[in-house]
């Protein structure tokens, strides 16, 4: 497991973990539209594609959580399906929003790792992209997961992928794949830790000792990782004027490519399925 840092205000590296997490998605998700759920966009991710022959196991009517729902488009795409679905997520008031703007769907603010759902309460628990940003790791959401699930319940997470990417990345001096280093000055914004990245092997073995038997480990978002790989990497920023012109010089070779670039090599995040035991 690998930490991840991210450059922040004199500000916010004072603040205590919790406010830190709930202070930055709140600006996240307030760059976004509050614009629902586009069935279509959903369907064609690879979280669904994974998650669905599970969900299909299950009768219509199971209690779902969405941990960490964000905008809140999953959790209103599978309640259209005929599940009941709860949305928490720690931001208070992104959650009042989706209050105010879809009334009569089950949104909460909380913290995954200490939640106020009984034992036992959801057939499924999905989480995209959360249980990595608490520093002292995943061991706590994970038990709380656990506790919340019934018997058998289904968990489905993604998390950072320690690629082969970034491995190698990581074997050169720091100052030449941190951009927030410099070789003469060090780091010169106050940095806090962001995230966790984990290996296909971790991410299973985090689920193993907290009580779940892991279903599948799969990589996804490849062409995702690609580009970070593309900016962080090669130095190219594909929005730029000079990114959009190699981009668009090279394109045909790129797509040619990209297909043959394994997963393990360049996807952002990894996604595991676990069943209580």
């Amino acid at each position: 497991m690998k930490k991840d840092y991210i450059p922040v205000s004199e500000g916010d590296s004072a603040l205590p973990e919790v406010s830190f997490i709930e202070d930055y998605w709140t600006k996240k998700w307030d760059q976004r539209k509050l614009t629902g759920f586009l069935a279509e966009y959903l369907e064609k991710r690879e979280e669904y594609r994974l998650m669905q022959p599970y969900l299909a196991k299950l009768p219509k009517g199971s209690r779902l959580l969405d941990g960490g729902c964000g905008l809140g488009e999953w959790t209103l795409y599978l309640t259209a399906q005929g599940y009941q679905v709860t949305g928490m997520d720690l931001s208070q008031a992104t959650i009042q929003k989706l209050q105010d703007k879809f009334p009569g769907y089950p949104f909460l603010s909380g913290d995954i790792r200490k939640t106020d759902f009984g034992d036992s309460t959801f057939d499924a628990y999905f989480s995209w992209g959360t249980f990595e940003h608490f520093e002292e790791g995943l061991g706590k959401p994970l038990q709380e997961a656990w506790r919340i699930l019934k018997p058998g319940g289904y968990l489905f997470i993604s998390v950072p992928f320690q690629s082969v990417r970034h491995l190698l990345r990581e074997r050169k001096a720091l100052w030449d794949w941190d951009e927030h280093f410099d070789r003469k000055h060090g780091y010169t914004s106050k940095m806090r830790f962001y995230q966790w990245r984990l290996t296909r092997s971790e991410l299973q073995r985090e689920l193993e000792i907290n009580g779940f038997t892991t279903l599948q480990v799969t990589a996804i978002h490849k062409w995702q990782g690609l580009k970070r790989t593309l900016r962080h990497d090669m130095h190219l920023n594909p929005r730029s004027k000079s990114g959009k012109t190699v981009l668009r010089l090279f394109s045909p070779l790129i797509a040619i490519l990209a297909p043959l670039v394994p997963k393990s090599y360049a996807a952002h995040m990894i996604l595991a399925v676990g069943i209580k035991k």
